[in-house]
């Protein structure tokens, strides 16, 4: 039986319900929803299309107030938005008539912490990015995924301890997807970043994260959990791949993702 800390959870989610109203109906996107996330750790949310995912990074955002449930960050109730959470999408957002360096200090000035230590820090992972030639570049002369990797520094320059990540490869060519998973995976993990990402990629969630939820929809729960193996877990996204016991670990996480499917049309 899994251990439970008596020490907050980076993030937690207890019963959480969510319900969207409009004049003539009501949809319950996610229902009793029980998560907990430990500082550092890289948790995947996988499921059909309309599972409620998205709806639940916003919740954690602190975007949405749940319907009912709680949600909290580092045992504080999240009463909205806060530098203490950063939202990366999964298109980039970043403003084209700006220089990169520009995009990068966007946030610093929104959130009024903009000082030569933090624009140093910026500087610094843009280097970590190996973006640090084209911080005088306008996002027009960059590729898909240098622009990602713009907004990734973005997001990470406000110094965030929680990260939450909406599909943000999904719209890449495969070669450049993988390279970013790399490159995103070892730098969280270097800073030591707790991460929640969406993704409709299998392979991808059992490359990057440590554990991955599969959602079931109408409305949106947690079917079933899956611990990633610490071999895979601690290997680079690109080397999971290719590590004994990650194929029979996709097949597992197919055969549960067929189970929801079934369910979905059993309603």
């Amino acid at each position: 039986m899994k251990q439970i800390s008596s020490t907050p959870a980076k993030i937690e989610l207890g019963h959480v319900t969510h319900l969207y109203l409009s004049t003539t109906r009501a949809f319950m996107a996610v229902q009793d929803i029980n998560l907990r996330v430990e500082e550092g750790e890289f948790i995947c949310l996988v499921g059909p299309s309309g599972c409620g995912k998205t709806t639940l990074l916003s919740l954690i955002a602190g975007l949405e107030k749940p319907t009912a449930g709680k949600v909290w960050i580092d045992g504080r109730k999240v009463n909205g938005t806060s530098r203490q959470v950063g939202y990366m999408l999964q298109q980039d957002y970043l403003f084209n008539w700006r220089s990169i360096e520009d995009n990068v200090f966007l946030g610093l000035d929104i959130q009024g912490i903009r000082t030569k230590e933090t624009e140093e820090y910026a500087l610094h992972l843009l280097d970590e990015m190996e973006l640090s030639d084209v911080r005088k570049f306008s996002p027009l002369q960059l590729s898909g995924g240098m622009r990602q990797r713009v907004a990734l520094v973005r997001t990470l320059a406000c110094q965030p301890d929680v990260l939450l990540l909406d599909e943000p490869f999904s719209a890449l060519d495969y070669q450049t997807k993988l390279k970013l998973e790399d490159l995103i995976f070892s730098t969280l993990r270097r800073h030591k970043k707790t991460a929640v990402l969406v993704t409709h990629d299998l392979s991808e969630s059992i490359a990057m994260g440590d554990r991955v939820y599969i959602f079931s929809r109408n409305p949106g729960r947690i079917n079933s959990e899956i611990v990633v193996p610490s071999p895979i877990r601690e290997a680079l996204p690109f080397d999971a791949r290719n590590h004994d016991g990650f194929q029979d670990l996709f097949h597992r996480v197919w055969k549960e993702m067929e189970v929801v499917s079934d369910a979905a049309k059993g309603n």
